[in-house]
This record gives C-alpha cells, sequence and structure tokens, in this order.
C-alpha cells in the first residue's frame, strides 16, 4: 500500500509525497507546465530545447559529463520528456541515495545556464533527433504530432510541435533563458517524490533546495480548436513498402466524468490481444504484426486513437477491416459478458499503476500540475468506478464518440490515388 501526502511551499511550489515503504527504489520527478501549447509558430521546439539544456551545465556542475556521471554514481536513472502541455524530469535511484537525488534533481532544473559552446551542441543533438520523423525526400512524417495538429490545431499539419531546422536554428540563449524564468516558477512546478523514503527528511530538503525560488506564473494556453462538422482527414505521401495511420475520435480529457468508460472502450477495441482490431485485422486477416487502441488525454481534451501499419498493397483493406470494427461498434455496442471481462483487464492494470513508484509519481504529478484537484483520484478510486460501469452508460458514450463528426484520419507511407479515394468514403 501507499500514503499520499501534499505540502505547499510559501513561494508556491508544491509537493507530493508518495510513501511505499515496501521497496527499495525512490523516484523523484518534477512536473512543469510547459510545451508547445504555449509557444508561438515562430518559437516552435523552444520548450523541447530548453528540456534538454537542462541538463547541460548547472551550480555545482560544470557540464553535462559530470551531472550525468553523477547520476550514474548513485546508480541511478535519468529522464526528461516535453508533451504538449507539461514537461518532467525525473530521477530515480536506491532510497539510501534519495538526498543525492533530490540534490542532483535541483541542479538540473535550477541551474538556468545556456552558454553558446552548450546550445550550438544541443541543437545539433536536436536536429539530429529531429531527423527520425523525416523521410528520405527530407519531408516530415510525424504521425503523432500530425494528428494532433489536425484534430486540435489551425494552420499546418506538417509543422512538428518540436520544431524544425528554421526554427531551431534560430533559437538564441535569450530566448532560451526568457523561456525559462517565465515558466519555471514555483506555482508552475509541481516536485513528486514516490517510494521508500523518509518524508520529514525529504520535506526539509525540497524547501532548503527550492525555497529561495521567485517569480509569477503569467503564461496561459491558446484555446484548442475542438469545432468540427465532419471526418478531417491527411493522406501524406512518402516513400516506403508501408502505410502507417491513425483513426482518432475526439473524446473526454483528463477527469471527465467519462474518462473511466472511455478507458474501456479504447480496451476493447485494441488494448488486449483478445480485443476486436487484433482478433479480426491480426488474427483472422492476417493484415498487420500490431495494432492498438488507446487513450489520449490534455486538460481540456481526448481522444481514442487506433494505430497500426500495413503494406501498401493492403492499406485498404486494413482501413476497411478497421472502420468495420468501429461501425459494428456503433451500431450493436458491447455485450455484458464483454464489459465484465474488459472490466476486470482495466481493473488490473489500474491496481498495477500502486506497484510502480514511476507510474505512481506520474499520476499524482501530472494531476495535481494540470488539474489541481481538491481530492486527488487516486487509482483505487478509480479502479472501484470500473465496477460501477452500466452497459447503458457505455452505449450511450459509443453513440457520442463514434461519429463522423468527431473522426479524424491521418495516414503517412505508400498508398494509392483508388486507396485514398475509398477510404475518405468509408470516413463518412
Amino acid at each position: 500500500m501507499y500514503t499520499y501526502s501534499k505540502e505547499a511551499l510559501p513561494n508556491g511550489l508544491r509537493i507530493i509525497f508518495i510513501q511505499m515503504p515496501h521497496i527499495h527504489s525512490v523516484v523523484m520527478a518534477a512536473y512543469i507546465g510547459l510545451g508547445s501549447r504555449y509557444e508561438d509558430e515562430k518559437k516552435l521546439g523552444i520548450s523541447h530545447f530548453l528540456e534538454h539544456m537542462l541538463f547541460r551545465g548547472t551550480k555545482r556542475f560544470n557540464n553535462s559529463f559530470e551531472l550525468l556521471q553523477a547520476i550514474d554514481n548513485i546508480g541511478g536513472d535519468s529522464d526528461a520528456y516535453t508533451s504538449p502541455e507539461h514537461s518532467a524530469v525525473i530521477i530515480q535511484a536506491h532510497n539510501k541515495h534519495t538526498e543525492k537525488g533530490l540534490h542532483i534533481l535541483s541542479d538540473i532544473l535550477l541551474g538556468g545556464n545556456f552558454k553558446p559552446d552548450d546550445i550550438e551542441i544541443e541543437r545539433r543533438i536536436i536536429q539530429e533527433e529531429m531527423k527520425q520523423f523525416v523521410d528520405v525526400k527530407g519531408d516530415y512524417v510525424g504521425i503523432d504530432d500530425m494528428s494532433y495538429s489536425l484534430m486540435w490545431k489551425d494552420g499546418s499539419t506538417e509543422t512538428p510541435l518540436f520544431g524544425d531546422e528554421k526554427t531551431i536554428a534560430a533559437l538564441t540563449a535569450e530566448d532560451l533563458y526568457t523561456h525559462y524564468k517565465k515558466f519555471f516558477v514555483p506555482e508552475n512546478i509541481v516536485i513528486c517524490v514516490s517510494g521508500n523514503f523518509d518524508k520529514e527528511l525529504v520535506s526539509r530538503q525540497i524547501k532548503d533546495l527550492f525555497g529561495n525560488l521567485q517569480g509569477n506564473f503569467s503564461a496561459r494556453k491558446p484555446p484548442l480548436k475542438t469545432t468540427q462538422t465532419g471526418p478531417k482527414y491527411l493522406f501524406k505521401k512518402s516513400p516506403s513498402q508501408t502505410a502507417s495511420f491513425k483513426l482518432c475520435h475526439k473524446a473526454y480529457p483528463y477527469k471527465h466524468k467519462n474518462v473511466i468508460i472511455m478507458l474501456l472502450l479504447a480496451d476493447v477495441l485494441g488494448g488486449g490481444i483478445s480485443s476486436r482490431l487484433s482478433l479480426n485485422v491480426r488474427e483472422k486477416l492476417g493484415l498487420v504484426y500490431e495494432i492498438a487502441c488507446y487513450p489520449t488525454m490534455f486538460s481540456d481534451v481526448g481522444s481514442i486513437d487506433i494505430y497500426t501499419s500495413t503494406k501498401k498493397e493492403n492499406f485498404e483493406k486494413t482501413a476497411q477491416a478497421v472502420m468495420d470494427e468501429v461501425h459494428k461498434l456503433f451500431r450493436e455496442g458491447i455485450t455484458e459478458q464483454e464489459l465484465n471481462r474488459t472490466e476486470e483487464r482495466v481493473f488490473s492494470q489500474t491496481q498495477l499503476v500502486m506497484d510502480s513508484p514511476l507510474a505512481m509519481a506520474n499520476w499524482f504529478g501530472i494531476e495535481e500540475l494540470l488539474i489541481t484537484p481538491e481530492t486527488p483520484d487516486t487509482p483505487e478510486k478509480q479502479a472501484q468506478k470500473i465496477h460501477d460501469i452500466k452497459l447503458d452508460d457505455v452505449h450511450k458514450v459509443i453513440s457520442e464518440i463514434f461519429v463522423p463528426e468527431k473522426r479524424n484520419f491521418i495516414v503517412v507511407g505508400a498508398f494509392s490515388w483508388l486507396g485514398k479515394k475509398h477510404t475518405i468514403t468509408l470516413l463518412k
């Protein structure tokens, strides 16, 4: 079991404590309200660039080598990522190194050093990172960014959310420092410590490390475009032997009352090896190697996404098979037996979150940052809600989500003109 508690420092920084005394490790994570949703087109990618720069020179370490060696010296792991509306920095180590881990986390977050040589090195690294989303012609083919832009943004759907060569090349030390000072302020940061640790000692150390951090948060996320009157689609030709596609239906954001039903429906369609899509598109028809359905959620919007990839000649058949399953779900719903079976799967998966200090840190840290609930929605509360789901409620949610006016389809790769035409017809 675990114990949850929360503390707020006088400067506004929030601390979440998830005590799990039965394990050996501790996760020390910072969640920051920072991402592409706060960026204008000319500076797309600056939040991702800033995330990279955090691991360059800090107050105690002259360069990234010293910092990364300090993490290795405690047998720890580090990670960081940037999503559209939040970023995270994570240190995981044995609980005997909690004090050192927290000190390293503060070094990363509070360094704020943007040396010209470091910027140029990191710029090259990011440009290399970007190449994995570019085809042999040099065209951008990041399907996740494309689906996000198609559903929620105005303007080009082929602009990477983490910027392109032009925007990354134009970013300066002053740009990065200004962005850093704007977002790395106490009220925009949540520190979550999860695992086996002494709460009193950790609380005291975080106060010592972060208590003097100052600044007010004034940035606001521009609203996303949610209005849609019919299916939207994007077909991107790319030299390849395969076609990858995502079928996305607009659904619910974090903490919507129907999110738990959305999770259940994603599992029915493509959550497990016995799910409808896996059985019918892979096992019976042999059209794909893997196919998945999963929820994508933000603070104010969300979707249920189906993703797969298949060879060029099977693209139309695969799209037809996927749409057949969606149409069947819309027409017939699910059975009581299917509801019970899927409830148990989703219940078990939710319970398993409580076995992982990292999963628990993500659960409570992101919820606190994006939602700030008066009372947190714990994994066990979510698990219990699953058993309260009624079949009529499931069918109501199906009728709300799986309709043409919430449908978005993105294809990247090889396909024929006729396959494109027939697929567009399927979407309607």
